[in-house]
């Protein structure tokens, strides 16, 4: 069986009024699991587009899960597009107590068993699906690409992979990067920049002459994950992408011995960091390119086919024909 689906709006009260969307099966009277989907960083919306970047990820997901019987949730995060506040002072503890806040709204609509609640974070949601957990306990938890590794390993990471992408370019660009030690003097300057950031108080500064949210990534970077991941005591999924250049394989990896819970970790062959396949060299100087060429794109089959298993095992009392849905 494949559930009919209805999407409805959803307002949420957290310290401001956030807009979602709620996607509902349709047909039956039954109520059923419900999914919050904490989305990644950046000023997409709800769906997971922005103007320049239709990836639509988060709609295609939420409608996947709500196919095989589940009630969805997702919203504009703070500061964007329909919800209220401001996008360059929130930080990471203003986005858990909204992620919360849709937590508990999930729980309170009439079609939701509130006992078989998910939190699904993706990136930047994966990192705080933990911290809303110790809030608003949930009956699973699913971590989409990132996890267990604290935010400056991360981009610190991130980092290493465009040094090494850049030393590596050849031609006439590649020689005047390291002629002019481009590699070191961009070291040089992130390592200032963290310091200036962890040193400071303001809500925001300015990096380049353009304003940036600096109370978002120092919140983010003084967050203990592995601390909150060891209070989950529910069934937890870890899937990452083996194409994944914007979060190390290792933040996925380590949540399996971090958190006091079963837990199982899914590597996907091919797939990205916005869960679509790409089957050719990927490194961190082509990333935007790629996912350009992947929006038309659906999400990762072998993704869903797992998605679907471990929702099946833990949460689904009908038979769904979860197959059918990922073949649409």
């Amino acid at each position: 069986m494949v559930y009919p689906i209805r999407e409805e709006n959803a307002v949420i009260q957290s310290e401001v009024k956030l807009s979602g969307t709620l996607t509902v099966p349709i047909g039956t009277e039954d109520i059923f699991p419900a999914v919050l989907i904490i989305p990644g960083s950046g000023g997409s919306d709800r769906d997971g587009n922005s103007p320049k970047f239709k990836m639509g990820i988060y709609k295609d997901l939420a409608e996947f899960l709500t196919g095989l019987g589940f009630v969805t949730l997702r919203y504009d995060k703070r500061g964007t597009h329909q919800s209220e506040g401001d996008a360059y002072t929130r930080g990471f503890r203003d986005l858990a107590d909204d992620a919360t806040a849709a937590l508990r709204y999930l729980k309170r609509h009439p079609k939701v068993d509130e006992n078989k609640t998910i939190i699904l974070g993706h990136s930047e949601g994966a990192q705080l699906s933990p911290a809303v957990y110790v809030k608003e306990p949930a009956a699973g938890v699913i971590l989409l690409c990132g996890g267990a590794m604290p935010m400056q390993e991360i981009t610190n990471w991130q980092r290493q992979q465009a040094y090494d992408s850049l030393n590596q370019l050849g031609g006439f660009k590649g020689w005047l990067i390291r002629t002019l030690h481009a590699t070191e003097k961009a070291k040089k300057t992130n390592a200032k920049f963290d310091e200036k950031l962890l040193n400071s108080t303001k809500e925001i500064m300015r990096v380049a002459g353009r304003k940036f949210p600096a109370k978002w990534l120092r919140e983010f970077y003084q967050y203990d994950v592995c601390a909150d991941l060891r209070q989950i005591t529910c069934p937890v999924l870890t899937i990452a992408g083996d194409k994944d250049w914007q979060v190390p394989l290792a933040a996925s990896e380590q949540v399996i011995p971090a958190v006091s819970g079963e837990a199982e970790l899914h590597v996907i062959k091919d797939m990205t960091h916005i869960l679509k396949c790409w089957p050719g060299i990927m490194d961190a100087a082509n990333t935007l390119k790629i996912y350009k060429q992947l929006f038309e794109e659906p999400l990762a089959k072998e993704f869903l086919n797992c998605l679907s298993s471990w929702l099946g095992d833990h949460f689904m009392t009908k038979n769904i024909d979860s197959k059918q849905i990922v073949g649409k």
